[in-house]
């Protein structure tokens, strides 16, 4: 994984029991000398459409839109959708943007088709379904719809929805890039940074960026930013790369307020200001930046910079949660297992371990592994403890913990154990 994909990573205190304690103290400078090793920005991310034709205020005409749309307007079912689907003058309600610009994407508005797929690819349980996303996306694509074409490409290049294929994702992604799309290009920009489906070509990645970058596309100033504080196919500079994070964030961007932050915080590029991160930080959070969100969790829980508040980590780490961020849940679960500021509750210490150990943390795999252990919160299993030891064991040193498990359990269910830890998927 890339520095930029685990930027918000700022290792805190850990159980006593737990590999590699307390890194409490030197967990700013490892993050500093991951920039420097760290080599690729990150892949690129679905995109919806936001036509200028949306007002950026909260007051729109509910009612007149409502009876063009139902008239048969496919631009007023389409504002509509994106009105529900970002809040703006009414309630958020994900099945209300389904509903209208599914009833526009019906009589083939490429706009509405490429949001379809996009809230039905990036949609919670219940609404995310990415075959029916990969079918709307398509649609949009082949009438030429450029968004539709990259969001169909990142498909293939996942195999989400679809069988993942290269030449495919490629296909769709140049098609793009040939109707001078700067998604296209940023996102051919960052296969040649990483080397995914072409051969690696830091030129050639920065060169495609900066056409995109010169078209003033957020994501590509963000990663020319990262380009810049790497030294991915130019000379590494701190400062150039805090220019193209600040371009950026001014018109919004969540990643770049949140690299902005750490710039800020780290003192790479500008003057070192704890606060200016925060403040950065807070953006991106509220714009529902994933990393910020757990960063300010950590921040407020260890008290970095500001007063501890345990209420407050609590708030970011849950935020970060719902996106399925599962180092703020390992660490929201610790804080609710020592009743650390909030009240103590065991039980939601074992579901969010539980639920983070699924997703292969290997934290929440040994402090889950603890509690079997110990039967603290769980009926005590020995059997389950060694499972989890064991997963954990692929990225922590574990040997005492299962030596010392070995030593309790039978030969035969050890064995057992064993077996059914090798199938276990991950």
């Amino acid at each position: 994984m890339s520095f930029w994909s685990d930027i918000g990573v700022k290792t805190g205190s850990r159980r006593s029991t737990r590999p590699e304690m307390e890194r409490n103290a030197c967990a700013r400078i490892l993050i500093l000398v991951a920039l420097a090793v760290s080599v690729c920005p990150l892949i690129a991310s679905a995109q919806s459409l936001y036509p200028a034709s949306i007002p950026k205020s909260s007051r729109i005409d509910l009612s007149e839109l409502t009876k063009k749309a139902n008239s048969g307007s496919t631009e007023s079912q389409f504002q509509l959708g994106l009105a529900y689907q970002l809040g703006r003058g009414v309630d958020k309600d994900i099945y209300e943007a389904i509903r209208w610009y599914r009833m526009a994407a019906n009589y083939g508005d490429s706009s509405a088709q490429n949001n379809l797929g996009y809230v039905l690819e990036t949609g919670p349980e219940g609404v995310k379904d990415l075959a029916e996303a990969s079918k709307w996306y398509k649609r949009a694509a082949i009438s030429g719809n450029a968004i539709s074409e990259v969001n169909l490409g990142l498909l293939y290049l996942r195999g989400e929805g679809v069988n993942g294929n290269i030449e495919d994702a490629l296909h769709w992604i140049r098609r793009a890039a040939d109707a001078e799309c700067p998604a296209a290009w940023t996102t051919l920009g960052q296969l040649y940074g990483t080397g995914e489906g072409v051969p690696r070509d830091p030129r050639e990645a920065l060169r495609l960026t900066r056409k995109a970058a010169k078209k003033h596309y957020p994501e590509a100033e963000v990663n020319l930013g990262i380009f810049y504080a790497q030294g991915l196919g130019v000379t590494p500079d701190a400062t150039e790369a805090v220019k193209w994070f600040r371009k950026a964030a001014e018109v919004g961007n969540a990643d770049a307020q949140f690299k902005l932050g750490f710039m800020y915080e780290a003192g790479q590029g500008v003057k070192q200001d704890a606060q200016e991160a925060l403040r950065r930080y807070r953006l991106a959070g509220e714009q529902g930046s994933m990393q910020a969100q757990e960063a300010l969790g950590e921040i407020y829980e260890l008290g970095q910079g500001v007063k501890v508040d345990y209420t407050e980590a609590a708030t970011w780490h849950r935020r970060a949660i719902e996106q399925g961020n599962t180092r703020s849940a390992t660490r929201l679960g610790t804080m609710l297992l020592r009743g650390q500021g909030i009240v103590r509750d065991l039980q939601e210490t074992v579901k969010l371990w539980t639920w983070a150990a699924d997703h292969g943390d290997a934290y929440a795999q040994f402090d889950l592994a603890e509690l079997y252990l110990t039967g603290t919160g769980v009926s005590r299993d020995l059997a389950k403890a060694y499972s989890l030891f064991t997963l954990a064991g692929k990225s922590l040193d574990v040997s005492k913990q299962l030596s010392e498990i070995s030593s309790k359990i039978s030969q035969d269910d050890l064995s057992e154990t064993r077996a059914k830890t090798l199938v276990v998927p991950q």
